[in-house]
């Protein structure tokens, strides 16, 4: 006979057993008893249950059963020879993994209350004479089947939860930790940036400035040759004075604070006109602006930087022989100002559209439209500061359509 230490050592040798639920979906039943036709009849009660019927033929035979696999429910004689079902169960209940599974104790010997009362001492939860009622004990065991059902889903549930936990957190870190090196390193360019171009307008204004010395103080003494070796230095330096300008610019609204608060789009965008209309006379061009802009929320500063530079490029990219002409006007949308710069001039090829936003990227030469190539995106940079965006609506030969969306100072009425 096996012994309760042998069995106990046993138990802490061996791994966890089975789930009680298998690949199917199926929950173990283990029927404890002596008699092989007892456990006949009770297989063909519990057959209609579907479930997986374990048959054991002794206490021993049940209790290395146990370390094998779980079973949602035990069956067990309670008169059998060697170990009886008493000394059985007292066995299940010392073993950490089997101590909560249910019990059901099949007796034909006494029924007495002795015998209930040592039952459910022994933690059964029911105590059941033969001859059994198919009814009542399928009904009892699915209980049981049920709860293991539950419970493994439950369980399944909870690990799902776990792994996709897991892999979120990891995600996020992940995430997190990918902002935070992009941020320090476009902190760490637009401090660069800042920096060199900062640097670099002294020197070449010195430059610009000692070439318009000579041609004006010695050009009389050279020859046409030098002369125009001096004016392409000083045409040189003017461009790299505001490209470098246009450099500071970007880099500024890459790292300081834009204070935000109501603005006039109409006394913004009058002042704009009065500052630029000696270019735009020389040009020959022509700005009207509708009466009913509307105030935004925005930075003053960054927002006239933008307006000024997109009504720059609609004088400036305009088809030979061709009078410019730009319109500004506004509507609301519920929240949203979209405020409309209209021009007249060359358009830009849809494919393209995206693209002129980005730092550096010119469509057409320096001599045949000048321009530094970061205007537009001064544009995108200041307005997407102010919690806004910018696109554009343009075929080639038919004008260019640009539109800023700001926020609302005050919200258009509903309907």
């Amino acid at each position: 006979m096996e012994t309760k230490t042998d069995t106990t050592m046993r138990v802490r040798n061996s791994g966890r057993p089975a789930a009680a639920e298998d690949a199917n979906g199926k929950v173990s039943i283990l029927m404890v008893d002596d008699t092989p036709e007892n456990l006949i009849a009770l297989e063909a009660v519990l057959a209609d249950l579907g479930q997986k019927l374990v048959k054991a033929t002794s206490g021993q035979e049940a209790l290395r059963m146990l370390l094998r696999e779980e079973f949602a429910v035990i069956l067990l004689d309670v008169n059998m020879p060697g170990m009886n079902g008493f000394e059985t169960a007292a066995l299940i209940r010392q073993r950490k993994h089997t101590e909560h599974v249910p019990i059901i104790f099949v007796s034909a010997i006494s029924t007495t209350d002795t015998h209930l009362f040592k039952g459910y001492s022994l933690g059964a939860v029911d105590y059941i004479f033969t001859p059994v009622n198919a009814e009542v004990l399928r009904s009892k065991v699915t209980v049981f089947v049920e709860l293991v059902k539950k419970s493994e889903a439950v369980r399944r549930q909870a690990e799902q939860l776990r792994v996709a936990n897991e892999i979120l957190r990891t995600e996020v870190a992940t995430r997190k930790k990918a902002e935070e090196a992009l941020k320090e390193s476009n902190e760490e360019l637009e401090a660069f940036s800042y920096s060199v171009s900062h640097d670099l307008r002294a020197p070449v204004r010195t430059m610009q400035g000692f070439a318009r010395v000579l041609i004006e103080d010695y050009g009389d003494k050279l020859d046409a040759s030098a002369r125009d070796y001096l004016e392409r230095i000083v045409a040189g330096a003017c461009r790299m004075d505001s490209l470098i300008q246009d450099l500071l610019v970007y880099s500024r609204l890459g790292h300081t604070e834009l204070s935000l608060g109501p603005i006039s789009l109409k006394q913004l965008v009058q002042e704009i006109v009065r500052q630029i209309s000696p270019e735009v006379e020389a040009l020959k061009g022509e700005i009207s602006v509708a009466e009913d802009l509307p105030e935004v929320i925005a930075n003053k500063m960054a927002l006239g930087q933008a307006l000024e530079n997109l009504i720059g490029n609609g004088m400036k990219f305009v088809a030979d022989g061709k009078t410019p002409h730009i319109r500004i006007e506004a509507q609301t949308i519920g929240r949203i100002v979209r405020l409309w710069i209209i021009d007249n001039g060359i358009g830009i090829p849809e494919e393209h559209h995206a693209r002129i936003f980005r730092v550096f990227e010119r469509l057409h030469t320096s001599e045949k439209y000048p321009g530094t190539g970061i205007g537009l995106a001064i544009v995108r940079k200041g307005i997407e500061r102010m919690n806004g965006q910018v696109g554009i609506e343009s075929t080639p030969g038919e004008g260019s359509r640009f539109y800023i969306d700001l926020p609302a100072a005050v919200a258009a009425p509903a309907g």
